[in-house]
Formats: structure tokens, sequence, C-alpha cells
């Protein structure tokens, strides 16, 4: 599969369709093993342009993954279990959203002071 992927002319095309393929992998096993990874990306030439975009946003993908469950485990321990709505709204924050919310919990006196 990665062979045909290589072959689209359109390296942000090719490099979008094998974001998705992961993405659906990982929502449908709801985890990636780092073994099965690494497979996946040794299928492909290292240094490879497209594969290197791909592991760098795998990579900001991960450490926002990271981000956003540390935040809910913050929250948790501050102020109970979060809501549905908060929990979605942490899971879809960028990184820097995600930090800043991660500066602010420190001192918030409720949950909401941590969004606002």
């Amino acid at each position: 599969m990665i062979a045909l992927i290589d072959q689209i002319a359109d390296r942000d095309t090719a490099l979008q369709i094998l974001e998705s393929l992961l993405r659906y992998y990982v929502q449908g096993t709801q985890r990636v093993e780092e073994s099965d990874a690494r497979r996946l990306l040794e299928q492909t030439a290292p240094g490879d342009p497209i594969m290197q975009t791909f592991i760098d946003r795998y990579i900001e993908q991960g450490e926002r993954n990271g981000e956003a469950k540390l935040l809910l485990r913050q929250m948790e321990r501050k102020f109970g279990p979060p809501d549905a709505r908060l929990r979605q709204q942490i899971q879809e924050a960028d990184a820097e959203t995600l930090l800043e919310w991660s500066d602010r919990i420190l001192t918030a006196e409720t949950p909401e002071a941590v969004f606002h």
C-alpha cells in the first residue's frame, strides 16, 4: 500500500492519504504500538520527504495527545472528572492552547477558569 501511495504525484495528497490511513488504524484499534508504527515507517525509504513530514506530524500528534491526557488527569485530580464537553474541548485543542491551559490549571479555582 505504501508503494501505491508513493506513486501519487502530489506529495501533499499522498501525505494526507497516509495520515488518513494511520488515523483510521488508530481509531479502529484504539492504540498504536510502537513496533507497529515503526514497521509501517520502515516500508518507505529513509529520508523520503513525504515520510519525514509524516514522521514529524506523527510525533507532533503524539505530543499533543500526551499533553491532552495529562491535562485531563490534572483536571480530574483537581476538580473531579471533567464532563464530556470539557473532555472534547481538551482533546480537540492545539498544542499551544493545551500548554496555556496547563499553566492556568495551576491557579484556577474552577474548571471554567482553566479555559477562559
